[in-house]
């Protein structure tokens, strides 16, 4: 081969190997470029997203409102009832006392006593004219402990209420014609609204000590304390016990027919006197006269003596009282 050939081959390899280490050059330069961006784009932390969102001063969030609850559906259409527990009564005791009901001129109480249950009410009072009568209050008393170890004496339907010492300012001061009055020398049985006095002819009355009706009807704390009792109550019948030997005195003005039907069946069962002695006094603001003019049927019972009780005997009174029918 001549040397102008062979040089021109050289030359022809030696450029082909040149383009060619060019064409390796940019393919490696390439290279390291795409590799270098997408490794940064990897790498490179991402960028942080800050909200730039203020409330206006005058937004205001309001809460989201809450759906009232649906009634949720039972199998059943029809509603159950609920039972109520059934209200246990408690049962009213047979005795109460001392039912304070107002108080003396001298602040002592007046004090009543009940028996039974019924819805009958009768009442016993005694001591109205306190120490000068005080075999009345000795006989309340002795009644009273008879109930309580004999209850079944009571009837069911009746209540009975018994108030054993309407003066007990007189009590006090005296027991004899002293302790007659209370504090303000007062007769409490002529202070009653009814045919009211404040003196009175004193021929046939007792005279033994000076004593007044009052400076009114019911002008006295016991009065009008035994009155408000009453008037609170719904009595039928009631016995005033006093002393002595006069007998039975209904009341009224004019005298009730209920009155003297009690007092002829108090008659029936005692030697008191009925109709009672006449000695010729008016009887002037009688309490069971007010009593008899209110419907209820009223007795003055007057014991044989100033001593004694006559316990016996009115235990048959008693046994009417609780018993009457009219």
């Amino acid at each position: 081969m001549p040397p102008s050939s062979t040089a021109k081959l050289r030359r022809f390899v030696v450029g082909f190997w040149v383009i060619d280490l060019l064409v390796g050059l940019l393919v490696l330069a390439a290279w390291f470029y795409i590799n270098r961006a997408v490794k940064v784009f990897f790498i490179s932390p991402m960028p942080t997203i800050t909200s730039t969102f203020t409330l206006a001063a005058s937004q205001t969030l309001l809460p989201t409102p809450t759906l009232p609850p649906t009634d949720t559906l039972t199998p059943s259409d029809t509603p159950t009832a609920t039972q109520t527990p059934t209200e246990t009564l408690t049962p009213i005791p047979f005795g109460e006392g001392p039912i304070t009901i107002g108080k003396s001129v001298k602040g002592l109480p007046l004090e009543v006593y009940r028996f039974g249950t019924g819805s009958t009410e009768r009442l016993i009072v005694a001591g109205m004219h306190g120490g000068d009568e005080y075999n009345t209050v000795e006989l309340a008393e002795q009644l009273m402990a008879y109930i309580g170890k004999y209850p079944e004496v009571i009837p069911s339907d009746v209540s009975l209420y018994i108030l054993h010492d309407l003066n007990p300012d007189g009590v006090a001061r005296a027991l004899n014609y002293l302790g007659r009055a209370n504090a303000n020398g007062v007769d409490l049985n002529r202070n009653w609204p009814a045919n009211w006095q404040k003196d009175w002819p004193r021929v046939g009355c007792w005279t033994t000590t000076f004593v007044t009706g009052g400076t009114g009807p019911a002008s006295e704390p016991e009065t009008k304390a035994l009155m408000a009792f009453i008037q609170s109550h719904h009595f039928d019948a009631l016995i005033n016990y006093h002393s002595a030997a006069l007998g039975i005195f209904p009341g009224g003005i004019p005298i009730s027919d209920s009155s003297k039907s009690l007092a002829q069946a108090v008659a029936d069962v005692t030697t008191y006197h009925y109709p009672a002695l006449d000695t010729g006094c008016d009887y002037t603001g009688g309490m069971v006269d007010w009593t008899a003019n209110q419907g209820i049927a009223s007795l003055d019972l007057e014991l044989t003596n100033h001593t004694d009780t006559d316990f016996e005997i009115n235990l048959r009174v008693l046994n009417v009282l609780l018993n009457w029918k009219h």
